[in-house]
């Protein structure tokens, strides 16, 4: 048995996700050697000698953890959240609800995550980085800081010797803050819950054989679908241990996926959201204007090229296409300089590696005709130093009934600027985990000039479920930054996620918590949320940007309570 704590960690060492249907006994006993790290009663991490790194033919496609990108680049009054605080009648503020973020971690010392006597209120942090302090219990990774241990640590003059999680980033921080943070009068500042407490997973950043793979070359953080999964069951401990309602608030989001929700991740957020007093809230994402979604339609024996510009000096990138069975479909390849490939027959586990005589592009193409996680075919294809110029994908297709497919690529801050198509289609560009009919997934607008907010991503998911379900204000949010007294202002869905979160958990205070609606789940406040969203617009609702309208919590209230 390997030291798991340093093995998990290991540069030389892939993570898989494996489904299974035993007992958490069979599994350590039947795992030993790969440090398992149970999920739930589906999914189990297991970590294996990958020096040679990973290869799609050897494993499935759901094996292979995708990973995930950030989603950020006045607004809680504009939610109703406040109107809820100052309501005599409710006063509804989170108390006694968690918030579960996963994130870039907290900034634990500032003041907006502490009650009037100094106090935390956070109940613990997983940072998955740290391996200093204790391990959270069922897990080999990470160390564990707890309540009482940043109580501690905000009466000692080196905090950090102490809890010595911090948030470099600062995305985490502001998420926090905005769902939740506590009243800050001299900056007229406060989160939409600031009664509830809190709980923060900081991830590590994904392995670089996963970023070979998925060929991101950049700067910008990158988190692995396996780690988010690991993150939401502790926070789902926790949430047992306490014996309190949550929120999970994801503000994470990948190009990779189905677009139906069909993913391991996905259906972990959706399988937690669904028990009696939990929560899941994500964000759409980014995606709507980058030019990185395909969507066609073929006739039985047809061919259409789609067409995807290439700029100087990209590296790689990597498309998706998706289709439904009993739909086939397969590609062939033209470069830039007009050599051509032969079409690649469609075939169960086919993986070919195409190499061109008179330019340097390598072209990896690897067939799923029943992907696991949804029953669609899935085409994988890394285009590796590619040729700057017109490249055209030849899609073809047989045993067609409703002929529709879509191509995606990855996230564009994981995509060169230089690579888009030159025919995009800019509905269906949410990210996933937020395709998912299981959870609140949530887009942006400019509530200070009452627009849309332009990069939201659009739905709806590829098997028509209304995504995103609405709109919270997404540009320009003032909210906490990492150090003592500093306010900053993010755009994003994941901002418009994070306040949306805080509006549910005063939806669990109100329904749980004060035993008003004791079968409150995600679903529930789903239904209760679109019911009194704001919808004065002169478009058709459910729209694709707009979902079912703006939040208002408040308005919520009005319609179910007669307040």
């Amino acid at each position: 048995m390997p030291d798991c704590r340093e093995y998990i960690l290991s540069e030389n060492v892939m993570d898989l996700i494996v489904r299974h249907s035993v007992s958490n006994v069979e599994l350590q006993n039947t795992y030993e050697g790969y440090c398992p790290q149970i999920v739930n009663d589906k999914y189990v991490i297991l970590y294996v000698d990958g020096e040679s790194g990973i290869d799609f033919k050897d494993y499935t496609y759901a094996n292979i953890p995708k990973l995930y990108g950030l989603m950020d680049t006045t607004a809680v009054a504009d939610t109703g959240a406040l109107r809820l605080q100052n309501q005599t009648s409710l006063n509804l503020i989170g108390r006694d609800v968690i918030v579960g973020i996963v994130d870039t971690g907290i900034d634990y010392l500032r003041k907006e995550f502490q009650n009037a006597t100094g106090q935390t209120r956070i109940l613990g942090i997983w940072d998955q980085t740290d391996a200093s302090g204790n391990l959270p219990e069922g897990f080999d990774f990470g160390s564990e800081y707890t309540r009482e241990d940043i109580n501690r640590a905000l009466e000692s003059e080196t905090p950090y010797d102490i809890v010595p999680s911090r948030d470099e980033n600062g995305h985490g921080t502001f998420m926090a803050s905005i769902a939740c943070g506590t009243l800050n009068e001299q900056q007229d500042f406060s989160g939409a819950a600031p009664g509830s407490l809190i709980a923060m997973v900081k991830l590590k950043e994904a392995k670089q054989y996963l970023k070979d793979y998925y060929l991101i070359d950049g700067s910008e953080p990158v988190y692995q679908e396996n780690d988010l999964m690991l993150a939401l069951t502790y926070l789902r401990n926790l949430q047992r241990k306490y014996n309190r309602p949550i929120v999970y608030l994801l503000g994470l989001g990948t190009g990779s996926g189905s677009r139906i929700g069909g993913t391991p991740l996905d259906q972990v957020l959706s399988n937690f959201g669904n028990y009696v007093g939990n929560c899941a809230v994500t964000c759409v994402g980014n995606e709507g204007n980058v030019r990185l979604h395909y969507a066609g339609i073929l006739r039985n024996d047809d061919m259409e090229e789609v067409e995807i510009r290439v700029g100087e000096n990209v590296s790689g990138f990597v498309l998706e296409l998706w289709g439904n069975a009993p739909d086939i479909f397969s590609v062939a390849f033209v470069s830039p300089l007009g050599e051509s490939t032969a079409r690649i027959p469609a075939k169960k586990g086919t993986s070919e590696t195409l190499r061109f005589l008179i330019e340097p592009t390598v072209i990896q193409v690897d067939y799923a005709l029943v992907e696991s996680g949804t029953g669609a075919e899935l085409i994988f294809m890394r285009f590796m130093d590619p040729s700057p110029g017109i490249w055209t994908i030849r899609v073809y297709g047989s045993n067609i009934l409703s002929g529709k497919y879509n191509i995606w690529g990855n996230l564009r801050e994981f995509t060169n600027e230089g690579v888009y198509f030159l025919k995009p289609t800019p509905e269906m560009t949410l990210t996933e985990p937020s395709a998912t009919e299981g959870v609140i997934s949530v887009g942006g607008y400019n509530h200070l000039n009452n627009s849309i907010y332009p990069a939201t991503g659009r739905g709806f998911s590829a098997d028509d479920e209304v995504k995103p379900d609405l709109v919270a204000p997404a540009v320009n949010v003032f909210g906490a930054d990492i150090g003592e007294e500093g306010f900053v202002r993010r755009t994003g869905t994941s901002v418009a996620a994070a306040l949306t979160a805080g509006c549910c958990a005063q939806m669990l205070e109100w329904g749980i918590v004060n035993d008003n609606e004791p079968y409150m789940k995600t679903n529930v406040i789903k239904n209760y949320l679109i019911r009194g969203a704001r919808r004065d617009r002169d478009i058709v609702y459910p729209s694709t940007q707009w979902g079912y309208g703006e939040l208002d919590v408040y308005n919520s209230f009005l319609i179910l309570t007669n307040v």
